[in-house]
């Protein structure tokens, strides 16, 4: 059974089954009482029909979304591979994986994670629902100065109802043109780059501005990709997908910003990244 097929299988199941038991108010099943086969079959059942049946502002089981989300040589696969599990729990949705090559060629993200376009650009549709990047280092930079894929996402995202990146992601929506009078976020280091491009820079996790949705670095990506399915399918069903991912976070160190970063810690990122930042800001 394919991930996908799992992930929405327990959706319709064992989560559907949690959210029921706190919509009906039915008893919570012991830890020492193992359901048969048929009894676990009918809680399936009461709790698909259950959740299907909510009444909320924004809510639907079942849509038809059509998600885009680009890959190039280099990128951050944490960035889009957080997002993309999000997205493929959403019972309905086709997701379509390109790369600028128009082709199916394998593309080898930043960290060694090597993904297979599931379509060629020509494939997918005109209309979109969601046009998503990637951030990334190096990749991003030479994504910036490749015209081929800047005219990418200045052809796809055109037509998106909400057009979106995580991390650096956002510079290349930038450079399509994209950002001017927005608000927008990035990773914090490469922040002080959004106004080249005419963007208002705002230090969030997920940032909105009409249509434009931007996730800060990296791990934002789960935080943005919540928050999407929310404007899909409405709040509840982004809650659900959230407990089936059991996304509690809990780090093991109170470091995850440069407002909560020792000075040390903040500086010599800084220091790391300083070249980077730079070449980022000459190719603009």
């Amino acid at each position: 059974m394919k991930r996908r097929q799992f992930t929405q299988l327990a959706f319709l199941g064992g989560l559907g089954a949690f959210l029921s038991s706190g919509q009906t108010g039915a008893k919570e099943n012991s830890l020492t009482h193992f359901l048969t086969k048929e009894e676990a079959q009918m809680q399936s059942q009461q709790a698909h029909k259950a959740f299907a049946d909510l009444k909320e502002d924004g809510f639907k089981m079942m849509g038809q979304e059509h998600i885009v989300m680009l890959l190039y040589p280099g990128f951050a696969s944490l960035d889009l591979v957080g997002p993309q599990y999000l997205f493929a729990s959403m019972m309905g949705v086709t997701l379509y994986l390109i790369s600028a090559e128009n082709d199916l060629n394998p593309i080898t993200s930043s960290d060694g994670l090597t993904i297979v376009p599931t379509h060629t650009a020509d494939q997918c549709p005109k209309e979109l629902d969601v046009f998503f990047v990637p951030g990334g280092a190096d990749g991003t930079l030479k994504a910036m100065q490749n015209p081929r894929l800047i005219k990418l996402i200045a052809e796809k995202a055109a037509t998106a109802k909400y057009i979106t990146s995580v991390c650096t992601g956002s510079l290349l929506l930038g450079k399509a043109g994209f950002l001017k009078g927005k608000k927008a976020t990035s990773h914090w280091t490469t922040m002080e780059i959004l106004p080249e491009f005419g963007a208002i820079p705002v230090k969030q996790r997920v940032v909105w501005d009409g249509r434009l949705v931007t996730g800060g670095g990296v791990t934002a990506g789960v935080d943005f990709g919540l928050e999407i399915i929310a404007a899909l399918r409405g709040k509840s069903y982004a809650q659900a997908v959230q407990l089936e991912v059991e996304y509690d976070p809990a780090p093991p160190f109170n470091s995850g910003s440069p407002e909560k970063a020792t000075p040390f810690i903040k500086s010599s990122i800084q220091g790391f990244f300083a070249p980077l930042v730079q070449k980022f800001r000459a190719s603009i």
